[in-house]
């Protein structure tokens, strides 16, 4: 079996804020509590969960963007974390990140010319002549005319802006890409034009993807596994057809039930569940999901589950659920809990 393209494990990160008034008082956010997970060569994995779960966070600190206070992230190989300073230099040109705002993530300064050739002159890929021609090859890769290499990206629409966005992202040749929430600011025509676009570029470059977003209709158009987060831990993750038809723990479930199915035919039931998400500043203590959870039991208010492998393929951090080996001396998998 060939090694993950990318392999985090046990990545943990915490912020401090200062919150209240009218004495502030400096408080710790846990962004990211123990996230462990892979990604193949080739392969898109979706990172889906409620806002503020630390998705961004994860991205960030896989590419080294933020300082993860603890765990690991190996990519092809090669400790990012432990990279020197030229190391790190090198990896940037095979790991590349499209970030949720194009228009803020653009240098209003720079023409489009300037800033997709930029990268590549820091790097020595190409100079003069070269880098006017690789710039319109990216242009043409992207779907925008030679024109647009003339010109500013507050003369943009915003999914031209996201193309240009991706043209950058693309210039050094990466082997991995972190998009970052890439279609949730544009409109849905134009959300189908970036996921197509994407698709097509992920086939002819073999490009690995982390993807991640709120919309789960967007990660089941693109992804092939999806791992979901809740409050900075990875509660489920497998192949995106198991994860869809039929999820296994009650927060999946949850968001599930939330995602609305454009057929006026179909009726929903929304599985709303009691109360607010906790905060990060003061997560419950055991599971994290247990306040607002149908099954909860004693034990998950002490002790958070492992995110731990129940049937092939798919990990579920839940005690509905027992691992593989404990539940069948076969291994024929668990008995699980009814939907």
């Amino acid at each position: 079996m060939n090694a993950p393209l990318l392999e985090v494990r046990g990545l943990t990160k915490t912020f401090k804020e200062m919150r209240g008034w009218p004495i502030p008082k400096t408080v710790a956010v846990r962004a990211l509590d123990g996230v462990s997970f892979d990604v193949a060569r080739g392969e898109a994995l979706g990172i889906v969960g409620e806002s503020g779960c630390g998705k961004s966070t994860v991205a960030r600190a896989c590419l080294r963007l933020i300082t993860p206070d603890a765990g690991s992230v190996r990519f092809d190989g090669i400790d990012v974390a432990a990279a020197s300073a030229s190391a790190l230099r090198a990896l940037r040109r095979r790991l590349q990140i499209v970030f949720q705002d194009p228009a803020s993530a653009l240098d209003p300064r720079q023409r489009v010319a300037d800033a997709l050739g930029e990268s590549m002159r820091v790097h020595g890929i190409a100079r003069g002549k070269a880098v006017t021609s690789a710039v319109l090859r990216l242009l043409d890769e992207v779907g925008l005319p030679p024109t647009a290499a003339r010109r500013y990206p507050h003369e943009f629409s915003g999914g031209q802006r996201q193309r240009i966005g991706i043209a950058r992202a693309l210039a050094l040749g990466p082997d991995l890409v972190f998009a970052d929430e890439p279609v949730s600011a544009l409109d849905v025509s134009v959300q189908a034009q970036i996921l197509v676009l994407l698709d097509e570029l992920r086939e002819r470059r073999k490009l690995a993807f982390v993807f991640i977003s709120h919309d789960l209709g967007v990660v089941r158009h693109f992804c092939q596994r999806v791992a979901v987060m809740y409050l900075g831990r990875l509660v489920e993750e497998g192949p995106v057809p198991a994860i869809f038809e039929a999820p296994l723990h009650p927060y999946t479930r949850l968001l599930k039930s939330s995602s609305p199915i454009p057929d006026p035919d179909q009726a929903v039931a929304l599985d709303l569940q009691e109360g607010e998400p906790p905060s990060p500043v003061d997560p419950p203590s055991g599971c994290h999901f247990h306040p607002r959870c149908p099954f909860v039991m004693e034990r998950c208010k002490v002790t958070a589950p492992a995110l731990e492998e129940v049937v092939p393929g798919r990990r579920v951090a839940c005690y509905l659920f027992p691992t593989s080996a404990a539940a069948s001396g076969d291994g024929t998998g668990p008995v699980l809990a009814p939907q």
